[in-house]
């Protein structure tokens, strides 16, 4: 009788430790799903507030992070919308400058870090530095995810990498070409235009009109053709400088450019200075194979105005790649 007892006593008491553990599983369990619903809504509060400072820091999802990061850029919904409106015309004159490229002046408005934003030089220059680290930041998060089967981009996160994407890439482009100075050729030349004069140089344009004054300025995304030719004309001619065979490396300019006079512009840089210049754009040349991928999935048409600011983008830096001859 009292074994029988005994029995029924420890029975009872494993039921109540049985019930005590599910109890604690229960509550554990609990208390996580309180975690996470706390984490989503300090998430949300902080993307709601624009504060993506404190985002990036209590996200979780690799989503609002990535738009943490942006938002730190300067692209959000306010301000695309405000500046998708206006998109930056392209200056016609002077005329000495050529063309004007204007996609990194849209993209400037949209990330709030034009000229009328920010009219002082050096700091405008800084925070586009800054603007391009935080979305190259969004972009690492999102990217190794394009091609994984595990755990693939949904489309609002491939659209939201294709902006990050092109939106540094142009900084970049910014950063390495948009600086105020001018050459009318892309490469280094005799002022008589003699090739086979080894005294190379590269000639500025004419800015003492007040147009040239007004409309010629570092970093402020209107990328002149000229502009552009002056920082890849600086390039080419130190190249050319340091090059061993100065006879050698002039003639094979020279035969470069007579092949694309005519705009055909299917050639690369000619030894030695493809490889003494072009890796300088190692960067644009990732972002165009990154960004062709993301434009691959998602399947952009051509006219589509929210997606604009990504396509002229494309089309700017792939323009400019091969005009220098680096592709």
């Amino acid at each position: 009788m009292e074994i029988q007892a005994l029995k029924i006593f420890n029975s009872k008491n494993l039921i109540l430790f049985l019930i005590l553990v599910l109890g604690v599983i229960t509550v554990l369990t609990a208390c996580g799903d309180l975690v996470k619903e706390s984490e989503k809504g300090a998430c949300d509060s902080a993307m709601d507030a624009r504060d993506y400072e404190t985002a990036k820091s209590v996200c979780t999802d690799r989503k609002d992070i990535a738009s943490a990061y942006m938002g730190l850029a300067g692209f959000d919904i306010i301000n695309f919308l405000k500046a998708a409106k206006t998109k930056p015309p392209k200056y016609t004159k002077p005329t000495a400058l050529v063309t004007d490229d204007v996609a990194g002046a849209f993209i400037l408005n949209i990330l709030q870090l034009g000229v009328n934003e920010i009219d002082n030089d050096t700091k405008r220059a800084t925070k586009i530095a800054e603007s391009k680290t935080y979305l190259d930041n969004a972009s690492s998060i999102l990217q190794p995810y394009l091609t994984d089967n595990s755990s693939p981009l949904d489309k609002d996160e491939i659209l939201l990498n294709t902006f990050a994407i092109s939106f540094a890439m142009q900084l970049d482009q910014l950063i390495l070409f948009d600086n105020g100075t001018t050459s009318t050729y892309s490469v280094p030349r005799h002022p008589d235009d003699n090739l086979t004069n080894l005294a190379l140089t590269c000639s500025e344009i004419d800015i003492s009109d007040s147009d040239a004054q007004a409309n010629l300025r570092a970093m402020d995304g209107h990328l002149w053709s000229t502009e552009r030719n002056g920082m890849q004309c600086a390039r080419v001619l130190n190249a050319y400088n340091a090059a061993d065979n100065k006879t050698g490396a002039a003639d094979n300019l020279t035969t470069w450019v007579r092949n694309t006079a005519g705009g055909d512009n299917d050639s690369k840089l000619p030894p030695p200075f493809y490889d003494a210049v072009c890796p300088s754009f190692d960067s644009l040349t990732n972002y165009l194979t990154d960004l062709a991928a993301n434009i691959l999935k998602l399947a952009l048409p051509d006219n589509n105005t929210n997606t604009e600011a990504i396509t002229d983008a494309d089309n700017s830096s792939n323009e400019l790649m091969r005009t220098i001859g680096c592709f």
